[in-house]
């Protein structure tokens, strides 16, 4: 989450000052390290994770900028161990690749695609694919005996195909010889329709670590690998001498480090990502501790949970709550995990309630909840269904008729296998917004795609608000130096709460007011204490968090 605000607010201090905008996504495909990324001094991406991606952002157009990127824990751009310049054409959309071996062969280098697409017509899905894989020659993608990449190699995008969004069984061949199959995936991209995605071939071919597999990146920043066909899907694991363990980071902020006694497990582990299941020892205690990100040691752990897994068993934890907020930081575990379904054509789905301000909740699958009453930091147990194309509603617990929001969940591509579909962000509005996203057992994570938002009356009665509400707030001067003004339009009489909030979610500052009259309001905060910097506003009114607005402070 951290390196996702730094991006925006980077990027939006920037965009301010320039009138020429483009579009740019990166993904980040170098099997090593986690890096920082500067644009000119600004850090832009703090602790960026192979295999993962932004989604497309507007960035400065007509200008040199100078792109450096630093291994992770860098402290300012003359750290950067490479450095490329670019410059950018106003009105252009742009995927940026992050590939090759740092000090190795192919070196590292940032290869650009300057004809990215973020939309396609409605039922198609454009698919732009990327050959990253450093060790692996010239490659032909086919599909139904017919090669739709052909003669790839390292460093090559081709695309976009613009075709229907349906599941496509690729096969992996030499460039000059299709009929010698290396391997062949599944991709399953039937759920993106009217939007784009980049595969991109990552890892080694020789079975050096990471192993070769290909990805997607899909054009909102959600990452996963294809599932390799013409192989079973795995056996469930052999009763180990200790117990299986998956992690999944869903605490807003920050980017964190996870101990385990005095070793490090998870270096710069960020929100919405998954470990796979990993073996873990057990009947022993284990102190795992919870450290921002580029800690040294496991005494900067900010939180710490000590932990006694039992052999033999499954289980998943998720990092949720929000470091120094309401509600708190926990790790909240599952003792029943599974990495196998019931049978070879379903999947198992299990659900955690996620969202630290959404009500009690029931998730609807053909007019009957399939996850029922879940509470915040709940999980609600396996269900094993067909591996298919399902629409989810979101409605109150006690309510099956008002529908929040629909989703469309198609996990028609993992037969066999186990996800966890998890609520996440703020469901007021606050950044990082509501969102369910899924974990595969693999550790692969994306978002799922929205359906249809329901009408306001119904997300009011979910979220338990006064509809006699009804706000429109500024904040001036923005950047402040001493003091800031928050105008408040057509409040009524009510009871109002203004914090400011840092990029850690700690509260810094918090003022109460008691209005008796409606109109137009505009209360001052002395903010002269803070550094300079960018922080959040956050209003409430009679309890109910309404707007969260960036501002900063500049002397």
């Amino acid at each position: 989450m951290r390196a996702r605000l730094t991006l925006v607010l980077t990027l939006f201090t920037m965009v301010w000052a320039f009138a020429q905008t483009a579009r740019v996504q990166i993904i980040h495909n170098s099997p090593e390290p986690t890096v920082d990324i500067y644009a000119n001094d600004d850090l832009l991406l703090d602790n960026f994770v192979f295999r993962t991606a932004t989604p497309f952002i507007d960035v400065p157009a007509g200008v040199d900028i100078n792109i450096g990127v630093a291994t992770a824990n860098s402290t300012s751009a003359a750290d950067a161990i490479a450095n490329f310049p670019v410059n950018f054409e106003d009105g252009r959309t742009y995927v940026v690749v992050a590939a090759g071996v740092v000090g190795g062969t192919p070196g590292f280098n940032l290869f650009v695609n300057d004809m990215g697409q973020e939309t396609v017509a409605d039922g198609n899905v454009g698919v732009l694919f990327f050959h990253g894989s450093p060790d692996a020659p010239t490659v032909d993608v086919v599909t139904g005996g017919n090669p739709i990449i052909d003669d790839a190699s390292f460093g090559d995008f081709q695309g976009y195909l613009e075709i229907p969004a349906a599941s496509y069984d690729l096969s992996v061949t030499p460039g000059n010889d299709n009929s010698t199959v290396v391997a062949a995936y599944e991709a399953d991209l039937s759920f993106w329709s009217g939007r784009t995605a980049t595969i991109f071939a990552s890892g080694f071919l020789s079975g050096d670590q990471p192993a070769f597999e290909p990805w997607v990146a899909l054009d909102n920043g959600g990452t996963f690998p294809l599932r390799a066909i013409n192989t079973p899907p795995p056996p469930p694991p052999p009763a180990p001498d200790g117990a299986r363990l998956q992690i999944i980071h869903n605490s807003p902020t920050p980017t964190v480090d996870v101990w385990v006694n005095d070793d490090l497990l998870l270096d710069n582990f960020a929100f919405r990502t998954a470990t796979p299941f990993v073996d873990v020892p057990s009947d022993v205690m284990l102190t795992v501790g919870i450290a921002l990100a580029n800690s040294t040691m496991a005494s900067d752990a900010l939180v710490q949970y000590d932990l006694v897994l039992e052999e033999g068993r499954t289980y998943i934890a998720v990092a949720n709550g929000i470091v120094g907020g309401d509600p708190g930081f926990n790790l909240e575990i599952f003792d029943m995990g599974q990495e196998t379904a019931d049978e070879p054509d379903n999947v198992g789905l299990l659900f955690f309630h996620g969202s630290p301000d959404a009500p009690e909740v029931d998730i609807v699958a053909g007019g009957a909840p399939i996850f029922d009453d879940v509470e915040y930091g709940e999980f609600s147990g396996y269900i094993n269904v067909p591996a298919g194309s399902y629409n989810l509603s979101v409605t109150p617990a006690n309510d099956n008729n008002t529908i929040v929001a629909e989703y469309i969940a198609n996990v028609d591509f993992w037969k066999g296998r186990t996800a966890v579909v998890f609520a996440s962000g703020f469901l007021s509005g606050d950044d990082p917004a509501f969102e369910p996203w899924v974990a595969l057992d693999n550790g692969g994570t994306f978002p799922l795609q929205l359906d249809n938002f329901r009408p306001e009356d119904d997300s009011a009665v979910f979220f338990q608000a006064d509809n006699n509400v009804s706000v429109s707030t500024e904040l001036f001067p923005n950047p402040a130096s001493s003091n800031i003004a928050v105008k408040v339009k057509e409040l009524s009489e009510n009871e109002v709460q203004i914090s400011v909030v840092n990029l850690l979610g700690q509260t810094l500052l918090q003022r109460q007011f008691f209005e008796s009259g409606s109109g137009n309001h505009t209360f001052d905060l002395d903010v002269s204490a803070l550094k300079d910097g960018t922080y959040f506003m956050r209003l409430q009114i009679d309890g109910r968090k309404l707007e969260t607005i960036p501002f900063h402070v500049a002397r």
